[in-house]
């Protein structure tokens, strides 16, 4: 099926994305997935064109691609509305929330001996420690277009998909770091420094940055973070 009659469909069957989900099972009858491709029957119509969210059967993670924080948060809160809808057969998809056309420009090409470096067996995100859903991802959002054969290890790092997609919607609002202690979690903070539960985390003055972008260098941020508790608690 070509794009135009494709994205024709999805407009007239979500009244122009305004209800965005599709049961499977409708998107078999409107020719817009491929049943005899398990598990993966969507991308042809949907992995470039459109900002999606697959929902599964399951107690799999849901699967965002190519959307915003807006659409990710819409999801949160309708999720619940349709994990009890009758399941499609021969397949772990639900359905589709179809949130609109992907704009974003296509993704820069990361060699696969660089994402072999980076996304090691056993790697873990820089941000929260997760240790699932790991990405290639670029240090630095705004890079040029660079050659492949310029390109470095240290050009890249390991993040979540959740911490990736924050790290994405912060460089497009202009934020340039985070003042709070995001990373480890503040239970496991709480416990290393003796803390009430109550304990409420000091933020960094915005000065204190200088050049550290927002993600840039999470080890660098990680460790003001905790220096300046330190320095809060043991002076109290």
């Amino acid at each position: 099926m070509g794009y135009r009659e494709a994205i024709a469909k999805v407009i007239v069957e979500t009244l122009a994305f305004t209800k965005p989900f599709i049961h499977f099972d409708r998107l078999v009858e409107l020719g817009l997935v491929d049943v005899t491709n398990n598990g993966g029957s969507w991308r042809p119509t949907f992995e470039k064109n459109y900002r999606f969210t697959v929902l599964y059967t399951n107690k799999r993670k849901p699967k965002h691609k190519n959307t915003t924080f807006e659409d990710e948060t819409k999801f949160e809160n309708v999720e619940s509305s349709f994990v009890h809808l009758k399941k499609p057969e021969n397949t772990e998809v639900l359905g589709l929330f179809i949130w609109g056309r992907n704009m974003s420009p296509e993704p820069r090409t990361i060699p696969n001996w660089i994402r072999e470096r980076v996304c090691y067996k056993g790697v873990r995100c820089l941000i929260c420690d997760e240790d699932r859903d790991i990405e290639c991802d670029h240090v630095d959002d705004d890079y040029p277009n660079i050659p492949p054969e310029q390109l470095q290890v240290s050009d890249f790092q390991a993040l979540c998909q959740s911490c990736n997609k924050k790290k994405r919607e912060a460089c497009k609002r202009g934020i340039k770091y985070y003042r709070d202690i995001r990373d480890p979690g503040k239970s496991v903070i709480r416990l290393l420094f003796g803390l009430p539960s109550d304990f409420k985390f000091p933020l960094l003055a915005e000065e204190r940055f200088s050049n550290v972008r927002f993600y840039r260098n999470p080890q660098l941020v990680r460790e003001m973070h905790i220096n300046h508790l330190r320095r809060i608690v043991y002076c109290k």
